[in-house]
């Protein structure tokens, strides 16, 4: 009787983080090249998506769109689409427009071209059936959290189409994972102490936001926050650290964002895209959401 294949585990650089995959029961060619097959597909989504890059698709949308409408590919046009559903659908408290505000504050390059309309918001992005993307107004679209769930979403999906025993992808944070028993998964809040608590998670995807420590020569650490309330302009509070479990990767990273803007308030929203969210801030750990997926449990 042949001896079980051992797992096979892989990183690499792409998506502004490092990316890891995990592949357990292929033998070991077959699962390094479906593994560098899903690594192929996080670069294409890198590739087309990213705000930093000159060159990339979404930056050309950014600077052509208000112009004339501009055609993207399937893989753009599937994460806008679902970005604008989620500004709707969170009144805008998940916001893809929101890039201004970081270019501002030095969180995100500035683009070349016209400046963004003072007043233009996700409502003045329109999507036509043609596959083209078309703005009302001059606007910046940053698509970097939800491109990154997608990216993950699609690397787990092309290696479940092996049928490994278990799938393990990971990128800065965002993690969607799959197999016969669940796994934990800890919630590291970058300002707490003590003991780490952990989710048990199977058959689902994770992604976490909050504030972060930074570092420089001159100032020790501080904690700051690139979470901006569309609301209000500000950013999130500090003291806020989010995870929120989901389906799909894609959906837990976009609902981050409105977990560490709206708190409590985002129970509704979570429950539309069957989320689970545990939230730390100055009240201690609180749990939203009730339809909680499958295999999620604290």
């Amino acid at each position: 009787m042949p001896l079980p294949s051992p797992p096979i585990e892989r990183a690499k650089p792409l998506l502004g983080t490092i990316v890891r995959i995990r592949v357990d029961g292929l033998p070991s060619a077959l699962a390094n090249e479906v593994i560098s097959g899903a690594f192929d597909r996080v670069a294409e989504i890198h590739r087309l998506m990213s705000f930093h890059e000159p060159q990339s698709e979404l930056t050309r949308v950014n600077c052509e769109a208000a112009c004339y409408p501009v055609p993207v590919s399937p893989h753009t046009y599937a994460v806008l689409s679902h970005a604008l559903e989620l500004a709707e659908a969170s009144t805008g408290l998940f916001d893809p427009t929101i890039a201004p505000a970081l270019v501002r504050d030095g969180l995100l390059p500035a683009l070349a071209g016209e400046p963004p309309a003072s007043d233009a918001s996700w409502k003045d992005v329109a999507l036509s059936p043609d596959g083209t993307v078309a703005y009302g107004k001059p606007l910046w679209l940053d698509l970097g959290g939800i491109a990154k769930g997608y990216a993950v979403d699609c690397a787990f999906d092309y290696i479940a189409s092996h049928r490994p025993d278990r799938i393990y992808v990971e990128a800065g944070g965002d993690l969607r994972l799959s197999g016969p028993q669940p796994e934990p998964v800890y919630l590291a809040a970058p300002y707490r102490e003590g003991a780490v608590p952990a989710v048990m998670i199977e058959n689902a995807s994770v992604a976490s936001s909050g504030s972060q420590w930074l570092c420089d020569e001159i100032r020790s650490p501080q904690l700051a926050s690139a979470h901006i309330d569309p609301r209000t302009g500000h950013y999130c509070r500090l003291d806020r650290f989010v995870t929120v479990v989901a389906p799909r990767c894609m959906d837990a990273d976009a609902l981050t964002k409105v977990v560490m803007a709206a708190g409590t308030a985002s129970a509704p929203i979570l429950d539309r895209y069957q989320a689970l969210a545990f939230m730390l801030d100055g009240a201690g750990w609180t749990s939203l959401g009730a339809n909680a997926p499958t295999g999620a449990a604290a």
